[in-house]
C-alpha cells in the first residue's frame, strides 16, 4: 500500500510541476545542490590553506623578527597572525592596525615569490596619505628586485603600486584603493621630485573584475 501511495504522490508531483516556471525549478535545484557544495568546500579550502608556510617578517627600523602564517587551516585570516605582523610593521610596542586586504596582498606576493621574507620599510604614519589611514605599506621581498615585485603587484586589481628605484631606496609602496594607480619614483630618500605615473590600459577592466577570492594566495 505504501509503495503505491508514494508512486501516486510522485506522479502527481510531476504533473503539477510540469507547468511551474523555470525559476521555481531552478530554486528547487539550488536547494538540492547547496548542501553538496557546502560539504565540498572544506576540502577545497584545505587544498590551498593547509599547505601554506609561515612567512618571515622583519622591519628596517626594528630588530624584531616574526614568522607569520596569515591564514588558518580553515582559510580564514588569523587575527593573532595579523597582530604579530602589525607589531613588526610598526617597529615599536604600539602597533597600528592595517587594512586586512593590504596584508592579504603582501602575503600573496610573498607566496608568489616562493615564500620570500617580507621586509617592512614603513607602515602606519600619521598625516601621510594612505599610510595615515592604514591602507598602505612600503616593503621589500628579500631576494626579489623592487621592479620585479612592483610588476607583479601592478597585476592586482584595486591597488596603488609605486616603485622607488633610487639606489638608496629600492622598495615598493602598496596600497588598497579604487581605482588603481601606479607610479615610479627615482628620487633620493626624503624627497619626491622624480615621480612619474605609469600607464595601464587594462586598469579599469581589471578593477571591475575584482572579487575577494582574487586576494587569496
Amino acid at each position: 500500500m505504501l509503495p503505491s501511495a508514494c508512486l501516486f504522490a510522485a506522479s502527481l508531483a510531476l504533473f503539477v510541476t510540469r507547468d511551474v516556471a523555470a525559476r521555481s525549478l531552478a530554486q528547487t535545484r539550488l536547494c538540492i545542490e547547496t548542501p553538496l557544495a557546502a560539504a565540498a568546500r572544506p576540502a577545497r579550502v584545505a587544498a590551498w590553506a593547509a599547505h601554506l608556510e609561515g612567512i618571515q617578517v622583519s622591519g628596517t627600523g626594528s630588530p624584531e623578527v616574526a614568522v607569520v602564517r596569515l591564514y588558518g587551516g580553515d582559510g580564514d585570516v588569523d587575527e593573532a597572525a595579523r597582530a604579530a605582523f602589525e607589531r613588526v610593521a610598526a617597529g615599536d610596542a604600539d602597533p597600528h592596525p592595517l587594512a586586512v586586504r593590504l596584508e592579504q596582498l603582501v602575503f600573496k606576493a610573498a607566496y608568489h615569490f616562493k615564500n620570500a621574507p617580507v621586509v617592512v620599510v614603513s607602515g602606519w604614519r600619521a598625516r601621510a596619505g594612505r599610510h595615515g589611514s592604514a591602507e598602505a605599506l612600503d616593503f621589500k621581498l628579500r631576494g626579489v628586485p623592487a621592479r620585479t615585485l612592483a610588476a607583479y603587484l601592478r597585476g592586482m586589481p584595486r591597488a596603488g603600486v609605486g616603485v622607488y628605484t633610487h639606489p638608496r631606496t629600492q622598495y615598493v609602496h602598496l596600497d588598497v584603493r579604487e581605482p588603481s594607480f601606479h607610479w615610479v619614483d627615482g628620487s633620493p630618500p626624503g624627497v619626491k621630485w622624480r615621480e612619474a605615473q605609469l600607464g595601464d590600459r587594462t586598469c579599469t577592466e581589471r578593477d571591475a573584475s575584482w572579487v575577494p577570492e582574487m586576494d587569496l594566495p
